[in-house]
């Protein structure tokens, strides 16, 4: 069997780092422990650290001509005219599907490079089956050249904590009262508000409950621009502070309106989280028998759910121990191994 070389865009390495960022990091852990002495991988970086996105193509235009087996790309864009064979990622086809969550800065790239990448990439990796259909519905690419290959979790950080550690924690960033916590970027489609609406709903029913956000801010968010002082912003955190931070929330918001995975979701799962989620594709794929899941869009549906694992403490323990059954169906490990195959396949 001859050797395959893969060389893997690293532009998404740079900070600030986000979830596609998150996804290379765990391939290459997963890698770590089970490539095999045959596979040789070297991960791009830009010539230059705010290599501007043209650039960066021109980058990888000269990186296929480099005799590499498989140019694994981890996000939409790529060379114009590859001279080795290419996997792209597409995480998801939100900004196909809902233009309107984007901002125009971020949205006509996307809608412009990838549906060129995917169709000219030898094979497209995504996460879920909805998005592998929606590859072949919008954009005619054929099953046989998508491979679903969920994402895994770290169980080095991402794990059941002590009560020590949740303790030092409540004390790091003064949560002394019940709170409900909702971890990734603030932006519209990821359901913040929807958030604030069901916190403020249940209220009444569990006095001083705080919803902690935790997590930068992407695109502004109207509900929060007058945010009530029961709302706190903890920004970035740190992933070895994040178990805790979890662990320690009464429950887990995952209310987003679209995704492509989720892996916040799997985390908090990981961490013995309680998850309240909404039904969206990925989730129900993916998490179904370890979350609460309510109907995308309804905050009323969000406050009922939230309202009844907060109140029923069996309820509560039952999904935690669902919850961290179906994260440990998933690891990096299995991930690289599939990623492994699938560049075989493509090397020839």
């Amino acid at each position: 069997m001859s050797a395959v070389r893969v060389a893997i865009d690293g532009k998404c390495l740079l900070p600030p780092r986000t979830g596609v960022g998150r996804y290379v990091v765990g391939v290459l852990d997963g890698l770590a422990q089970v490539a095999p002495a045959d596979l040789a991988v070297e991960v791009l970086t830009p010539s230059r650290p705010r290599r501007t996105l043209p650039w960066v193509m021109v980058d990888l235009q000269r990186a296929s001509g480099r005799g590499f087996s498989v140019l694994h790309i981890p996000f939409y864009y790529g060379p114009l005219a590859p001279r080795c064979p290419t996997v792209v990622v597409v995480h998801d086809l939100l900004a196909l599907e809902h233009p309107e969550w984007f901002r125009p800065r971020r949205l006509h790239p996307i809608r412009l490079l990838l549906p060129r990448s995917a169709r000219r990439a030898a094979a497209v990796v995504t996460f879920s089956r909805s998005v592998a259909a929606a590859l072949e519905e919008r954009l005619g690419i054929p099953g046989q050249r998508v491979r679903v290959i969920p994402h895994g979790v770290d169980r080095r950080i991402f794990r059941p904590p002590g009560s020590d550690e949740v303790a030092a924690c409540w004390a790091r960033f003064h949560l002394a009262r019940p709170y409900v916590l909702y971890l990734g970027p603030l932006e519209p489609r990821r359901g913040v508000d929807l958030a604030l609406a069901a916190v403020a709903n249940v209220r009444g029913a569990v006095p001083g409950l705080e919803l902690v956000l935790v997590g930068g801010v992407r695109s502004p968010v109207a509900a929060l621009a007058a945010a009530p002082a029961w709302v706190r912003r903890l920004g970035h955190v740190e992933d070895a502070a994040l178990p805790p931070l979890l662990a320690g929330a009464a429950a887990v918001l995952a209310p987003s309106r679209g995704e492509g995975f989720d892996l916040p979701v799997l985390e908090a799962l990981a961490c013995g989280s309680v998850v309240v989620a909404s039904d969206i594709a990925p989730h129900r794929e993916h998490f179904a028998e370890g979350v609460a899941l309510f109907p995308s869009g309804d905050a009323e549906g969000l406050a009922c759910l939230l309202r009844q694992v907060l109140e029923d403490g069996d309820r509560a323990a039952a999904l935690r121990r669902e919850g961290e059954a179906v994260a440990g169906r998933f690891s990096w490990a299995a991930s690289a191994r599939a990623h492994v195959a699938l560049w075989r396949e493509v090397a020839g």
